[in-house]
């Protein structure tokens, strides 16, 4: 979260994944890996002349035992092809770290993207069949919500005594300081179902499509410090 984003005073792009059996007992995925892929187009003439396809790499894209709630994280900082080639060149020039003025507003971290748009994929072994399941989601880049991050969704469950997910909320954002994020707006959905990412700073999330697998729902965001 938060943390993760002033580890080198760079905003972060935060993906969340929520198991579908996080609430039943035997529902983990065994050896989860997540994988991010960023789509970078140029436009001539409102035509694409050239698209390119980009490793985006997560701060912890594996994990043993994916039970409830995973969070994939991607540091936006002098590495990171999901940044225009100048504002890598600056972050470089300030130190490793991103100008003061850029994190002032939502829209100058905007300003700062280059992508169209993000395919997350999310696979494993069931620990309930031994098969591989898998899920998938693709973002665009309006999808991409500046100065929130996720609820907290994992509660304690007084009555039972365990640990519980609550699924009402896998789409709720926080706003991290009072008028640091985006304006939220109602938007469309798409052909796929829409969903959101969010930049730490800023989150938002939509309606995540959860037809599109049987085992996980997700989204992203994007967090900065």
């Amino acid at each position: 979260r938060g943390s993760m984003a002033q580890i080198k005073g760079c905003p972060v792009l935060k993906f969340q994944v929520v198991n579908d059996l996080c609430n039943k007992a035997g529902g983990e995925i065994i050896d989860g890996i997540m994988k991010v892929v960023g789509i970078k187009m140029k436009f001539s003439d409102g035509k694409i002349t050239h698209s390119q396809y980009v490793r985006v790499n997560l701060v912890d894209y594996e994990h043993p035992f994916f039970g409830r709630v995973w969070h994939g994280v991607h540091i936006l900082d002098s590495l990171s092809p999901l940044l225009k080639n100048t504002a890598r060149d600056k972050i470089r020039e300030n130190g490793g770290s991103w100008p003061e003025k850029w994190l002032k507003a939502p829209a100058n971290i905007r300003r700062k993207l280059d992508f169209h748009s993000l395919i997350v994929t999310v696979s494993g072994v069931s620990d309930v069949s031994a098969c591989t399941v898998h899920a998938y989601k693709r973002y665009k880049f309006h999808d991409v919500i500046i100065g929130f991050d996720f609820a907290p969704l994992v509660y304690e469950n007084e009555s039972i005594g365990n640990l519980e997910v609550d699924l009402r909320q896998a789409n709720d954002v926080r706003e991290h300081q009072r008028g640091s994020g985006e304006e939220l707006k109602i938007i469309p959905s798409n052909e796929e179902g829409k969903d959101s990412c969010e930049i730490c700073t800023s989150v938002r999330s939509g309606s995540f499509g959860r037809e599109t697998s049987n085992v996980f729902t997700a989204s992203d965001v994007i967090d900065q410090p």
